[in-house]
């Protein structure tokens, strides 16, 4: 059976994330498909384009990278996520500086992303999507899944969404309670107080320049 470890399980939490977005441009709540209907189809169809073609990937990481950034990113309220990440930190920031984080951060998180996708062996089967309770009218969601793993229990992994006029798009992603959009400002806001915001800007570009690692067996 497929052994997903925990940090496979992170990967997978948020490459899922970054896709749970509305797919109908119309912005009327009867056009919008539901936010636990959205998480189901986008996973399915990612991982499905990631196991179909993950020798060409694995030969050219390029691609995925592409893949990554065109059909997943796009979709994530990242502006949003740009600012609860600094925090404090978004109000000081220049506007030239606010742009240059979120392009790093951007590709960062691409690299970061698509090389786990291609290191991992995930399938549509990991994933289970808890029904939403919530109405047409509401504004934000929150979907439950778990990632079934092999001899161990599942792991809950929750989306926080938020509907815009494009649809529902992602904005957090929280693992076993653990908030992603936390977790990244307490590993950031030290470094910024240390070496300032530049510094960061500069370590994230330099770490998303790093070419993958070989993959092995999974």
């Amino acid at each position: 059976m497929m052994r997903v470890t925990r940090l496979g399980v992170c990967i997978l939490a948020l490459s899922l994330c970054l896709p749970v977005m509305a797919q109908a441009a119309n912005s009327s709540a009867a056009a919008m498909p539901p936010p636990d209907q959205v998480v189901k189809q986008t996973a399915q169809e990612i991982l499905t384009e990631v196991s179909s073609n993950r020798v060409e990937y694995a030969r050219d990481p390029a691609k995925l990278y592409a893949m990554v950034g065109k059909v997943l990113l796009p979709h994530f309220d990242f502006d949003y996520a740009s600012r609860l990440v600094l925090g404090l930190y978004w109000r000081s920031a220049t506007p030239a500086q606010r742009k240059a984080f979120e392009n790093a951060f951007y590709h960062f998180l691409v690299n970061s992303y698509a090389n786990g996708l291609l290191h991992g062996n995930y399938s549509a089967r990991n994933l289970k999507v808890e029904p939403w309770r919530g109405s047409a009218s509401d504004t934000r969601a929150m979907v439950q899944t778990q990632v079934l793993r092999a001899n161990a229990p599942p792991v809950q992994v929750d989306y926080a969404m938020v509907r815009t006029p494009e649809g529902w798009k992602a904005f957090d992603v929280s693992i076993e309670g653990v908030s992603y959009v936390l977790n990244y400002r307490n590993q950031f806001v030290p470094e910024i107080q240390q070496k300032g915001l530049d510094a960061l800007i500069a370590r994230l570009q330099a770490d998303a320049a790093k070419p993958p690692a070989k993959t092995g067996g999974s």
